[in-house]
């Protein structure tokens, strides 16, 4: 599943860093992620390995990770709005683009203990990433015209979680993409643009179905296709899967209710 969620708010970008994104679990200080930089966007900006909390946090504040300034023009983060009759957010800090394969295969990879299941999810991840990475575009400006122009540049940082909010087994990766990318036809970096990725999104999610399907076949593992575009491992009941899928459950009650 790809869910694409969009941070607007600064204080709660530097929060969600904090106490989500480098918690491998939960309720746990102890257990930290250790996030990895992705993107032709990163690479441009000296950004490699391991995510320093200083990078992170001047990315998020528009501010150039290695040099002094501002990254992108945009400097206006509020704006009044009319019908709420207050002050809003107006410049998006981050989008979460996350990754996350079928339920039975967290549970084969944490509860059977198979670790090759992690490597070939991290694998499909990248390779996901990378061709979302060639949607991204950003706004051009004509007089009162705008249209969209692809820069296939991102700054993004992956961290990968192994448990959801219920702690149940829940393998999945958080590719943040900054509000930056690099226009090379203007020579600068903008704001930018996710509408194309938006519309690419059932094809990113099943280029990560069927990059991680692939290698789980390689390693012995029979495949369930469904006709949504998912699949499950063979062989593990669905009892065991609704079982470990509370946080699910609680979402879908919620919905009911």
């Amino acid at each position: 599943m790809l869910t694409i969620k969009t941070q607007c708010n600064l204080s709660n970008a530097e929060k969600y860093f904090a106490e989500h994104l480098q918690l491998g679990d939960y309720y746990s200080q102890e257990n930290q992620v250790l996030g990895q930089w992705f993107g032709t966007g990163a690479e441009r900006l000296g950004l490699a390995g391991v995510v320093k909390e200083t990078d992170f946090l001047r990315l998020c504040r528009n501010e150039h990770p290695t040099d002094d300034g501002t990254l992108t023009q945009r400097l206006k983060t509020t704006r009044w709005d009319e019908d709420q009759m207050a002050v809003v957010a107006n410049r998006r800090v981050f989008y979460d683009f996350t990754f996350s394969p079928p339920k039975s295969v967290s549970i084969q990879a944490f509860i059977a203990e198979d670790r090759r299941i992690v490597d070939a999810h991290n694998r499909a991840i990248r390779i996901a990433a990378r061709e979302l990475e060639g949607f991204a575009g950003t706004r051009v400006h004509h007089g009162k015209t705008i249209s969209e122009r692809l820069t296939g540049k991102v700054v993004c940082a992956l961290f990968r979680h192994e448990t959801s909010r219920s702690l149940d087994p829940h393998l999945h990766t958080h590719c943040i993409m900054f509000n930056a990318t690099y226009d090379p036809v203007e020579n600068r970096w903008k704001a930018l643009s996710n509408y194309e990725m938006l519309q690419a999104r059932k094809f990113v999610e099943n280029v990560y179905y069927h990059e991680l399907a692939r290698d789980l076949h390689r390693i012995g593992y029979e495949i369930e296709n469904h006709p949504r575009g998912d699949f499950q491992i063979a062989g593990v009941a669905k009892e065991l899967c609704t079982r470990f899928s509370k946080r699910h459950n609680e979402i879908d009650e919620r919905i009911e209710k």
